[in-house]
């Protein structure tokens, strides 16, 4: 679940709100995917209002969501 969301946000360059691992804490932060390796182990993503990118290894994201106001799916159900 958590690659889908990935693939959301670098798909669509929108936010998506995740908790990762961090210093032995969890941490919740929005985050926008900018790249995810070839590999799959990690990612490059950039924070609100920050123009510089940080990598993530995969094993730190401990989950993912929709940011806030974010509809998601169901902007492609409205559609019809």
């Amino acid at each position: 679940m958590i690659s889908r969301f990935l693939k959301y946000s670098l798909e669509r360059e929108k936010k998506i709100c995740a908790v990762l691992m961090a210093d032995g804490k969890m941490k919740k932060t929005n985050l926008t995917v900018t790249e995810i390796d070839e590999d799959g182990q990690g990612f490059s993503a950039r924070l609100p209002g920050r123009k510089k990118q940080t990598h993530y290894a995969m094993s730190d994201v401990l989950t993912c969501a929709y940011a806030r106001g974010d509809q998601g799916e169901l902007e492609s159900l409205n559609e019809y």
